[in-house]
């Protein structure tokens, strides 16, 4: 996932923490978590509701996040403002992982068979 270091100074970031809610701090919490879980789930951004605890969230922080432009509403839950124009979507993650996992295999098989072995080939 990445992270924007200057995240803390976004527009949109100093406007939810200057939010008079008590909860504008669980909210920021749930947004940079939102990235984590979202990412490490594959899910291309997209929240559902029932994911909300995941995060540690709840419908009034996921309104705030909304509220602010850092959350869509979607439906059965929530999605990321922008995520797919800033992320690598969960098939380009898979696709770089699948071609680490292939050329590991090739490597690990020369190297413990020789270069006329191939078995890696098999494995995939």
């Amino acid at each position: 996932m990445r992270l924007d270091s200057n995240i803390a100074s976004h527009d949109k970031i100093l406007a939810l923490l200057s939010d008079p809610s008590p909860k504008k701090w669980q909210a920021w919490a749930n947004y940079m978590a939102s990235f984590a879980w979202s990412g490490g789930q594959g899910t291309d951004g997209r929240i559902p509701n029932y994911a909300l605890s995941s995060i540690h969230a709840t419908t009034g922080t996921a309104r705030l996040l909304q509220k602010y432009g850092l959350w869509d509403d979607a439906p059965g839950g929530w999605q990321i403002r922008n995520f797919t124009a800033r992320q690598p979507s969960a098939a380009a993650t898979e696709s770089v992982r699948e071609t680490k996992r292939r050329a590991s295999a090739k490597g690990n098989c020369v190297r413990h068979h020789g270069p006329d072995c191939g078995c890696w080939r098999e494995a995939s």
